[in-house]
């Protein structure tokens, strides 16, 4: 194995066990699962067929105020920013 691949598979198992990329991976679950944010999904899908754009902003405001999807959102800048970082120093080198 090249160390390249080694390097890359060891970094993806240090990233696994941080906390901040854990708990990421369970807001990302939450959110998949969650029958409300599937059913906003799904009507904000249906009304963006039709011109009512006052109902489909509603539901889209609805859908990106909820709790589980403001916070998924601020830990993907997190993670944004962490792998940002990663990739500075490595390209530094």
């Amino acid at each position: 194995m090249s160390d390249v691949i080694r390097f890359t598979k060891e970094l993806k198992e240090e990233l696994d066990s941080l906390p901040l990329f854990q708990e990421y991976k369970r807001i990302c679950e939450l959110v998949s699962s969650n029958e409300e944010l599937n059913d906003l999904h799904k009507e904000i899908c249906k009304v963006s067929k039709t011109s009512d754009t006052k109902r489909h902003q509603e539901l889209l405001d609805r859908y990106n105020s909820h709790p589980l999807i403001v916070n998924k959102r601020e830990l993907e800048a997190e993670v944004k920013d962490y792998l940002s970082e990663i990739s500075d120093i490595i390209n530094a080198r």
